[in-house]
Protein backbone atom coordinates (compact mmCIF):
# COMPACT_ATOMS: atom_id res chain seq x y z
CA UNK A 1 0.00 0.00 0.00
CA UNK A 2 1.15 3.54 -0.73
CA UNK A 3 1.39 6.40 1.74
CA UNK A 4 1.67 10.17 1.32
CA UNK A 5 3.68 12.42 3.61
CA UNK A 6 2.33 15.93 4.08
CA UNK A 7 4.75 18.51 5.47
CA UNK A 8 4.16 22.17 6.32
CA UNK A 9 6.67 24.84 7.29
CA UNK A 10 5.86 28.15 8.97
CA UNK A 11 7.98 30.79 10.64
CA UNK A 12 7.88 29.00 14.00
CA UNK A 13 7.21 25.29 13.46
CA UNK A 14 7.23 22.32 11.12
CA UNK A 15 4.49 19.71 11.12
CA UNK A 16 4.10 16.47 9.20
CA UNK A 17 1.56 13.68 8.83
CA UNK A 18 1.98 10.28 7.18
CA UNK A 19 -1.30 9.17 5.61
CA UNK A 20 -2.37 5.85 4.13
CA UNK A 21 -3.43 5.72 0.48
CA UNK A 22 -2.06 7.06 -2.80
CA UNK A 23 -4.73 9.79 -2.61
CA UNK A 24 -3.95 10.54 1.06
CA UNK A 25 -7.51 9.61 1.96
CA UNK A 26 -6.73 6.90 4.51
CA UNK A 27 -5.89 6.87 8.18
CA UNK A 28 -3.05 8.69 9.92
CA UNK A 29 -0.05 6.37 10.24
CA UNK A 30 2.26 8.78 12.09
CA UNK A 31 2.67 12.50 12.75
CA UNK A 32 4.87 14.98 14.58
CA UNK A 33 5.67 18.67 14.87
CA UNK A 34 8.65 20.61 16.20
CA UNK A 35 9.61 24.23 16.71
CA UNK A 36 11.93 26.05 14.32
CA UNK A 37 13.27 29.56 13.81
CA UNK A 38 13.51 31.28 10.45
CA UNK A 39 16.15 33.77 9.36
CA UNK A 40 18.23 31.98 6.75
CA UNK A 41 21.89 31.09 7.18
CA UNK A 42 22.69 28.54 9.84
CA UNK A 43 19.08 28.48 11.03
CA UNK A 44 17.94 27.37 7.57
CA UNK A 45 20.63 24.69 7.49
CA UNK A 46 19.55 23.40 10.90
CA UNK A 47 15.90 23.37 9.88
CA UNK A 48 16.62 21.49 6.65
CA UNK A 49 18.52 18.83 8.61
CA UNK A 50 15.64 18.46 11.07
CA UNK A 51 13.12 18.14 8.25
CA UNK A 52 15.23 15.60 6.37
CA UNK A 53 15.55 13.53 9.55
CA UNK A 54 11.78 13.67 10.03
CA UNK A 55 11.16 12.56 6.44
CA UNK A 56 13.63 9.70 6.86
CA UNK A 57 11.80 8.64 10.03
CA UNK A 58 8.46 8.71 8.21
CA UNK A 59 9.92 6.69 5.34
CA UNK A 60 11.25 4.09 7.78
CA UNK A 61 7.86 3.94 9.50
CA UNK A 62 6.15 3.30 6.16
CA UNK A 63 8.66 0.58 5.23
CA UNK A 64 8.23 -1.12 8.61
CA UNK A 65 4.50 -1.39 7.86
CA UNK A 66 5.11 -2.77 4.36
CA UNK A 67 4.08 0.53 2.80
CA UNK A 68 5.74 2.69 0.17
CA UNK A 69 6.21 6.45 0.46
CA UNK A 70 4.47 7.53 -2.73
CA UNK A 71 4.90 11.31 -2.42
CA UNK A 72 6.19 14.00 -0.08
CA UNK A 73 3.93 17.06 -0.28
CA UNK A 74 5.59 20.22 1.08
CA UNK A 75 3.90 23.57 1.70
CA UNK A 76 5.29 26.65 3.42
CA UNK A 77 4.50 30.21 4.45
CA UNK A 78 6.19 33.23 2.87
CA UNK A 79 8.53 33.83 5.77
CA UNK A 80 9.76 30.22 5.62
CA UNK A 81 10.59 30.31 1.90
CA UNK A 82 14.38 30.24 2.39
CA UNK A 83 14.15 27.23 4.67
CA UNK A 84 11.77 25.46 2.26
CA UNK A 85 14.12 25.98 -0.69
CA UNK A 86 16.97 24.42 1.24
CA UNK A 87 14.74 21.54 2.34
CA UNK A 88 14.04 20.67 -1.30
CA UNK A 89 17.76 20.55 -2.03
CA UNK A 90 18.51 18.49 1.07
CA UNK A 91 15.74 15.97 0.38
CA UNK A 92 16.90 15.56 -3.22
CA UNK A 93 20.47 15.01 -2.05
CA UNK A 94 19.19 12.40 0.41
CA UNK A 95 17.63 10.42 -2.43
CA UNK A 96 14.00 11.51 -2.18
CA UNK A 97 12.92 12.19 -5.76
CA UNK A 98 9.19 12.28 -5.08
CA UNK A 99 8.92 15.71 -3.43
CA UNK A 100 5.86 17.72 -4.55
CA UNK A 101 5.70 21.46 -3.79
CA UNK A 102 2.16 22.54 -2.87
CA UNK A 103 0.95 26.12 -2.82
CA UNK A 104 -0.01 27.26 0.66
CA UNK A 105 -3.28 28.56 -0.72
CA UNK A 106 -4.08 25.10 -2.15
CA UNK A 107 -3.26 23.38 1.13
CA UNK A 108 -5.48 25.84 3.01
CA UNK A 109 -8.29 25.48 0.47
CA UNK A 110 -8.24 21.69 0.66
CA UNK A 111 -8.24 21.93 4.45
CA UNK A 112 -11.28 24.21 4.27
CA UNK A 113 -13.12 21.81 1.98
CA UNK A 114 -12.58 19.06 4.53
CA UNK A 115 -13.58 21.18 7.50
CA UNK A 116 -16.77 22.74 6.17
CA UNK A 117 -18.89 19.54 6.04
CA UNK A 118 -17.88 18.68 9.62
CA UNK A 119 -18.78 22.15 10.90
CA UNK A 120 -22.13 21.90 9.15
CA UNK A 121 -22.56 25.29 7.46
CA UNK A 122 -23.21 26.02 3.80
CA UNK A 123 -21.05 29.15 3.94
CA UNK A 124 -17.86 28.97 5.98
CA UNK A 125 -14.73 31.09 6.33
CA UNK A 126 -11.64 29.09 7.30
CA UNK A 127 -8.72 31.26 8.41
CA UNK A 128 -5.15 29.97 8.76
CA UNK A 129 -3.29 32.40 11.02
CA UNK A 130 0.50 32.54 10.89
CA UNK A 131 1.60 35.36 13.19
CA UNK A 132 1.90 38.31 10.78
CA UNK A 133 -0.34 37.04 7.98
CA UNK A 134 -3.48 35.01 7.45
CA UNK A 135 -4.92 32.99 4.59
CA UNK A 136 -8.72 33.12 4.51
CA UNK A 137 -10.64 30.57 2.45
CA UNK A 138 -14.29 31.41 1.90
CA UNK A 139 -16.26 28.29 0.99
CA UNK A 140 -19.81 28.30 -0.36
CA UNK A 141 -21.59 24.99 -0.94
CA UNK A 142 -25.09 26.36 -1.55
CA UNK A 143 -27.11 24.80 -4.39
CA UNK A 144 -24.88 21.72 -4.33
CA UNK A 145 -21.90 23.51 -5.90
CA UNK A 146 -18.61 24.08 -4.10
CA UNK A 147 -17.18 27.52 -4.76
CA UNK A 148 -14.20 29.10 -3.07
CA UNK A 149 -12.44 32.43 -2.85
CA UNK A 150 -9.13 33.13 -1.15
CA UNK A 151 -7.92 36.28 0.56
CA UNK A 152 -4.51 37.03 2.09
CA UNK A 153 -4.67 39.34 5.12
CA UNK A 154 -1.45 40.89 6.37
CA UNK A 155 -0.87 42.33 9.84
CA UNK A 156 -1.39 39.48 12.30
CA UNK A 157 -4.37 38.50 14.41
CA UNK A 158 -5.68 42.01 14.99
CA UNK A 159 -5.78 42.67 11.25
CA UNK A 160 -7.66 39.40 10.73
CA UNK A 161 -10.29 40.38 13.29
CA UNK A 162 -10.78 43.78 11.64
CA UNK A 163 -11.05 42.25 8.17
CA UNK A 164 -13.61 39.65 9.28
CA UNK A 165 -15.67 42.33 11.01
CA UNK A 166 -15.80 44.32 7.76
CA UNK A 167 -17.08 41.24 5.93
CA UNK A 168 -20.24 41.41 8.04
CA UNK A 169 -20.63 45.14 7.41
CA UNK A 170 -21.12 44.47 3.72
CA UNK A 171 -24.39 43.38 2.16
CA UNK A 172 -22.63 40.80 -0.03
CA UNK A 173 -21.42 37.31 0.88
CA UNK A 174 -21.29 36.52 4.60
CA UNK A 175 -20.30 33.22 6.26
CA UNK A 176 -22.54 31.29 8.64
CA UNK A 177 -19.54 30.26 10.73
CA UNK A 178 -15.84 31.06 11.06
CA UNK A 179 -12.99 28.63 11.78
CA UNK A 180 -9.57 29.98 12.78
CA UNK A 181 -6.56 27.63 12.77
CA UNK A 182 -3.33 28.84 14.34
CA UNK A 183 -0.87 28.46 17.18
CA UNK A 184 -2.23 28.31 20.71
CA UNK A 185 -0.57 31.61 21.59
CA UNK A 186 -2.03 33.43 18.58
CA UNK A 187 -5.49 32.01 19.18
CA UNK A 188 -5.47 32.93 22.85
CA UNK A 189 -4.67 36.52 21.91
CA UNK A 190 -7.62 36.98 19.53
CA UNK A 191 -10.33 34.50 20.59
CA UNK A 192 -12.25 36.98 22.74
CA UNK A 193 -11.91 39.66 20.07
CA UNK A 194 -13.39 37.35 17.45
CA UNK A 195 -16.28 36.39 19.67
CA UNK A 196 -17.08 40.04 20.40
CA UNK A 197 -16.66 41.27 16.82
CA UNK A 198 -18.47 38.58 14.83
CA UNK A 199 -22.21 37.79 14.92
CA UNK A 200 -21.72 34.10 14.00
CA UNK A 201 -20.22 31.10 15.82
CA UNK A 202 -16.42 31.13 15.84
CA UNK A 203 -14.36 27.96 16.21
CA UNK A 204 -10.63 27.92 16.96
CA UNK A 205 -8.15 25.11 16.53
CA UNK A 206 -4.48 24.89 17.44
CA UNK A 207 -1.87 22.94 15.51
CA UNK A 208 -1.87 24.92 12.27
CA UNK A 209 1.21 23.08 11.00
CA UNK A 210 -0.41 19.64 11.30
CA UNK A 211 -3.62 20.90 9.70
CA UNK A 212 -1.75 22.44 6.77
CA UNK A 213 0.36 19.30 6.39
CA UNK A 214 -2.82 17.27 6.03
CA UNK A 215 -4.14 19.79 3.53
CA UNK A 216 -0.90 19.57 1.55
CA UNK A 217 -1.09 15.78 1.40
CA UNK A 218 -4.67 15.86 0.13
CA UNK A 219 -3.91 18.68 -2.32
CA UNK A 220 -0.94 16.84 -3.83
CA UNK A 221 -3.16 13.85 -4.55
CA UNK A 222 -5.47 16.14 -6.52
CA UNK A 223 -2.69 17.47 -8.72
CA UNK A 224 -2.46 20.83 -6.94
CA UNK A 225 1.34 20.91 -6.86
CA UNK A 226 3.50 23.25 -8.89
CA UNK A 227 7.02 23.09 -10.27
CA UNK A 228 8.54 26.40 -9.17
CA UNK A 229 9.10 27.82 -5.71
CA UNK A 230 6.99 30.95 -6.23
CA UNK A 231 3.86 31.16 -4.13
CA UNK A 232 0.80 32.26 -6.11
CA UNK A 233 -0.76 35.67 -5.82
CA UNK A 234 -3.95 35.94 -3.84
CA UNK A 235 -7.29 35.39 -5.54
CA UNK A 236 -9.76 38.25 -5.40
CA UNK A 237 -12.06 37.72 -2.45
CA UNK A 238 -15.23 38.32 -4.50
CA UNK A 239 -14.48 36.03 -7.47
CA UNK A 240 -15.48 32.46 -6.73
CA UNK A 241 -14.11 29.59 -8.77
CA UNK A 242 -15.96 26.39 -9.55
CA UNK A 243 -14.80 23.20 -7.91
CA UNK A 244 -12.51 20.96 -9.89
CA UNK A 245 -14.09 18.26 -11.99
CA UNK A 246 -12.36 15.58 -9.95
CA UNK A 247 -14.11 15.34 -6.56
CA UNK A 248 -11.95 15.57 -3.47
CA UNK A 249 -12.22 12.70 -1.03
CA UNK A 250 -12.81 13.90 2.52
CA UNK A 251 -12.54 10.51 4.20
CA UNK A 252 -8.99 11.28 5.26
CA UNK A 253 -9.81 14.79 6.35
CA UNK A 254 -12.64 13.59 8.54
CA UNK A 255 -10.37 11.08 10.27
CA UNK A 256 -8.43 14.08 11.47
CA UNK A 257 -11.58 15.85 12.58
CA UNK A 258 -12.46 13.18 15.14
CA UNK A 259 -8.99 13.11 16.71
CA UNK A 260 -9.55 15.79 19.34
CA UNK A 261 -11.73 18.81 20.07
CA UNK A 262 -12.37 22.10 18.36
CA UNK A 263 -12.86 24.73 21.02
CA UNK A 264 -15.92 26.91 20.67
CA UNK A 265 -14.97 30.46 21.56
CA UNK A 266 -17.76 30.56 24.13
CA UNK A 267 -16.10 27.67 26.01
CA UNK A 268 -17.99 24.77 24.44
CA UNK A 269 -16.00 21.74 23.22
CA UNK A 270 -17.01 19.77 20.15
CA UNK A 271 -15.72 16.34 19.18
CA UNK A 272 -14.37 17.47 15.82
CA UNK A 273 -10.86 18.82 15.55
CA UNK A 274 -7.57 18.94 13.75
CA UNK A 275 -5.19 18.54 16.67
CA UNK A 276 -3.62 15.15 16.27
CA UNK A 277 -1.67 15.07 19.52
CA UNK A 278 -3.90 16.05 22.44
CA UNK A 279 -4.12 14.95 26.02
CA UNK A 280 -7.72 16.06 26.32
CA UNK A 281 -10.64 13.69 25.91
CA UNK A 282 -13.74 15.54 24.83
CA UNK A 283 -17.09 14.04 23.95
CA UNK A 284 -19.58 15.60 21.57
CA UNK A 285 -21.46 18.59 22.86
CA UNK A 286 -24.17 20.84 21.55
CA UNK A 287 -22.91 24.22 20.34
CA UNK A 288 -23.82 27.14 22.55
CA UNK A 289 -26.69 29.17 21.13
CA UNK A 290 -25.70 32.80 20.95
CA UNK A 291 -28.07 35.43 22.25
CA UNK A 292 -28.33 36.90 18.76
CA UNK A 293 -29.46 33.69 17.12
CA UNK A 294 -33.16 34.56 17.24
CA UNK A 295 -35.58 36.97 18.83
CA UNK A 296 -38.73 35.44 20.28
CA UNK A 297 -41.58 37.75 21.25
CA UNK A 298 -43.18 36.58 24.48
CA UNK A 299 -46.78 37.61 24.97
CA UNK A 300 -47.55 38.96 28.40
CA UNK A 301 -50.64 37.60 30.20
CA UNK A 302 -53.88 39.47 29.51
CA UNK A 303 -54.79 41.61 32.54
CA UNK A 304 -58.29 41.39 34.04
CA UNK A 305 -60.83 43.96 32.79
CA UNK A 306 -60.98 45.76 36.13
CA UNK A 307 -57.27 46.48 36.04
CA UNK A 308 -57.42 48.33 32.72
CA UNK A 309 -58.21 52.02 32.72
CA UNK A 310 -59.49 53.34 29.38
CA UNK A 311 -57.23 55.88 27.73
CA UNK A 312 -57.54 57.84 24.49
CA UNK A 313 -57.00 55.71 21.41
CA UNK A 314 -54.29 58.00 20.08
CA UNK A 315 -51.95 57.04 22.90
CA UNK A 316 -51.82 53.36 22.01
CA UNK A 317 -48.81 51.49 20.54
CA UNK A 318 -48.98 49.23 17.46
CA UNK A 319 -50.88 45.94 17.84
CA UNK A 320 -49.20 43.57 20.26
CA UNK A 321 -49.23 40.72 17.75
CA UNK A 322 -46.68 42.46 15.56
CA UNK A 323 -43.14 41.32 16.19
CA UNK A 324 -40.58 43.91 17.11
CA UNK A 325 -38.09 44.65 14.34
CA UNK A 326 -34.48 43.68 15.08
CA UNK A 327 -32.16 46.50 16.15
CA UNK A 328 -30.36 48.23 13.30
CA UNK A 329 -26.68 47.41 12.93
CA UNK A 330 -24.30 50.17 13.82
CA UNK A 331 -22.22 51.47 10.91
CA UNK A 332 -18.95 50.56 12.62
CA UNK A 333 -19.51 46.83 13.05
CA UNK A 334 -22.02 44.06 13.71
CA UNK A 335 -25.02 44.66 15.92
CA UNK A 336 -24.45 44.44 19.64
CA UNK A 337 -25.75 41.32 21.30
CA UNK A 338 -28.37 41.74 24.04
CA UNK A 339 -27.23 40.47 27.39
CA UNK A 340 -30.70 40.21 28.87
CA UNK A 341 -33.67 38.07 27.88
CA UNK A 342 -35.74 38.54 24.72
CA UNK A 343 -37.97 41.62 24.35
CA UNK A 344 -41.49 41.39 25.76
CA UNK A 345 -44.36 42.65 23.66
CA UNK A 346 -46.97 44.96 25.17
CA UNK A 347 -49.92 43.08 26.72
CA UNK A 348 -53.16 42.87 24.79
CA UNK A 349 -56.06 44.70 26.33
CA UNK A 350 -59.40 42.84 26.58
CA UNK A 351 -62.07 43.64 23.99
CA UNK A 352 -63.79 46.96 24.70
CA UNK A 353 -66.03 49.21 22.61
CA UNK A 354 -63.07 51.57 22.52
CA UNK A 355 -59.61 49.87 22.44
CA UNK A 356 -57.83 50.39 25.70
CA UNK A 357 -54.15 49.58 25.22
CA UNK A 358 -51.69 49.69 28.00
CA UNK A 359 -49.09 52.37 28.41
CA UNK A 360 -46.67 52.32 25.47
CA UNK A 361 -43.25 50.73 25.76
CA UNK A 362 -40.14 51.62 23.83
CA UNK A 363 -40.18 48.90 21.11
CA UNK A 364 -36.57 49.16 19.95
CA UNK A 365 -34.90 49.49 23.31
CA UNK A 366 -32.50 46.68 24.21
CA UNK A 367 -30.31 46.36 27.15
CA UNK A 368 -26.65 46.00 26.26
Amino acid sequence: MDTVLGLSMTSTAVGWVLVDGRDADGTIVDHDEFATRTGGGLRAVKTSKQVTAAVSHADATANARARRLHAIAVTWSDDAAAEAALVFETLTAAGFDNVVPVRLVQAAETLARGLAPAIGYDKTAVCVLDHQSSTVVMLDICDGEKRTAVKHVFGGGDALVRWLAKVFDRSSWQPDGVVVVGSDADLQAISSQLDDALPVPVFTQGGAELALARGAALASAQGAGFSDAQLPESVDSHSFERARSRPISYVGALTVLVAAAVTFVASVSLAVGLRLASDKEAGPAEPLVRASASHHVVQAPVPPPAAVKPTPATAGPPPASAQEPPPAASPGGPAEQPSAGPPVAAPVAPPQPVPAPVAPAEPNQHRS
